[in-house]
């Protein structure tokens, strides 16, 4: 890792917090994706409206599971949520830009709207700096019964 990245900040916590809430609404969502479009194709173009986004049932089915793998290392930290977040952050901001390219053609295989990329985004950023501020390390004990950072 970057030795430059902060680490045990004062924010973890709450970009911890950020980045599980973000996994939770990704996994609701492709629940109730996976509930509503029951009987359409699995990469219909055409998809429905569920929590104000589109989405068909293979968009739903790859909600259900990156929103668990990244509320699950929220949950579970031990700089296993960084390396997560680090790479879902990423994966969110470049399906946003391809599905933006795409957008209005038969490529746009799990029916994205504009809405879907810039939700994408704010996504992809939430889960991305959450990953830059939530490195921790252990605390080693100084001669005087005192901790300081390693």
């Amino acid at each position: 890792m970057a030795s430059h990245l902060p680490v045990n900040h004062h924010m973890r916590g709450f970009w911890r917090v950020l980045s599980a809430l973000a996994g939770l609404y990704i996994l609701i969502f492709g629940i109730v994706g996976v509930i509503q479009t029951s009987g359409m194709a699995t990469f219909a173009t055409e998809g429905k409206r569920v929590l104000g986004l589109t989405t068909n049932p293979g968009f739903s089915a790859i909600s259900i599971v990156v929103g668990a793998v990244i509320f699950l290392a929220s949950v579970i930290g031990r700089n296993i949520d960084v390396v997560v977040n680090l790479i879902f952050g990423c994966l969110f901001v470049l399906a946003g830009l391809f599905s933006l390219a795409f957008l209005r053609t038969d490529l746009n295989y799990f029916a994205f709207s504009v809405t879907n990329c810039i939700v994408s985004y704010v996504l992809g950023g939430i889960v991305g700096v959450s990953s830059l501020y939530g490195r921790v390390r252990r605390t080693a004990p100084t001669r005087a019964g005192q901790h300081a950072a390693a």
